[in-house]
């Protein structure tokens, strides 16, 4: 709060000053160039709260009039300084306590008797007796006897001689001789020189091949033609007729009538009045006051004004 002003007199006057100050004087008495002034940073407004921005109006100070020789020559637009001030709305939040009441339902039960009648049913029970006809079947069963004839097989073997030829070996045996070489060993004495004048006898065995004959026996066989007869079986089957009885059982079925007794129950119901109690409950409910404490959010809203500088160029 220290650094706002009020928008008045002072708002003007420092205007005058940035005026006087500013090239635009000595553009148009033939100074020097005009030079564009650097422009100042402006403070970004917030943009969480909104801001009322109040604009004080623009006032163009203009110098006295020069007499200047030379042409007219273009010059650079005024640069006036604009202040104005900003309302920020700043909220605070705070917890207060509230005490409030509160009805609370009590519920209380309790129970009484209540006395009633009931009818209650008795039940008794009798018989009788009643007679009735029933139709029962009695089957009887007979047999009769039935003629048919029957074509039986009969089988009749008979022999008939059937002449076969048979290849009958025979065999034929021989005496052959059969000559070999043996060697029969034969023992014989060779003088021998044993040294120093002396001389010895020495057997010596050696082997002498001799002819042996041996007579060998062989056997030949060669087959012979015989003529045999067998016996070959043959069976025919005549059909023969035969006549046969045989017993089919028959059955008939007659009715009987018989009479038969049964006894049939018989229900009969009767009712007694009887005296019952049961309890019933009984539900009342009574309001009672209760005191609580709730907490409740409280926002204050307060505005700060800030002053804001801008740098506005003046058309002529």
């Amino acid at each position: 709060m220290k650094n706002l002003r009020r928008v008045g007199i002072g708002f003007t006057a420092t205007m005058f000053v940035a005026l006087m100050a500013s090239p635009r004087a000595e553009a148009c008495c033939g100074a020097a160039a005009p030079v564009a002034a650097a422009p100042l940073a402006v403070a970004p407004a917030l943009p969480a709260a909104p801001t009322v921005a109040m604009y004080a109006p623009a006032v163009e100070i203009g110098a006295p009039p020069v007499a200047c020789a030379p042409p007219p020559v273009a010059c650079a637009p005024t640069m006036v300084e604009r202040r104005y001030m900003v309302a920020k709305p700043i909220y605070e939040t705070s917890v207060r306590e509230e005490r409030y009441t509160v009805q609370r339902p009590v519920v209380e039960t309790a129970e009484r008797e209540e006395h009633y009648t009931v009818r209650k049913p008795i039940y008794e029970t009798a018989e009788r007796e009643e007679a009735y006809t029933v139709q029962r079947p009695v089957y009887e069963t007979a047999e009769r006897e039935e003629a048919y004839t029957v074509q039986r097989p009969v089988y009749e073997t008979a022999e008939r001689e059937e002449a076969y030829t048979v290849l009958k070996p025979v065999y034929e045996t021989a005496i052959q001789e059969r000559v070999s070489t043996a060697y029969a060993p034969t023992t014989s004495c060779q003088p021998v020189y044993l040294g120093c004048g002396r001389w010895g006898q020495q057997q010596v065995t050696s082997y002498v091949p001799q002819a042996v004959v041996q007579k060998v026996p062989v056997q030949t066989m060669h087959y012979a033609a015989e003529q045999q007869v067998r016996k070959v079986p043959i069976q025919t089957v005549r059909m023969v007729e035969e006549r046969q009885v045989r017993k089919i059982p028959v059955q008939t079925v007659r009715m009987v009538e018989e009479r038969q007794v049964r006894k049939i129950p018989i229900q009969t119901v009767r009712y007694v009045d009887e005296e019952q109690v049961r309890k019933v409950p009984v539900q009342t409910v009574h309001m009672v006051e209760e005191q609580q404490v709730r907490q409740v959010p409280v926002t204050t809203c307060r505005t700060v004004y800030e002053e804001h500088v801008e740098q506005v160029p003046v058309l002529p």
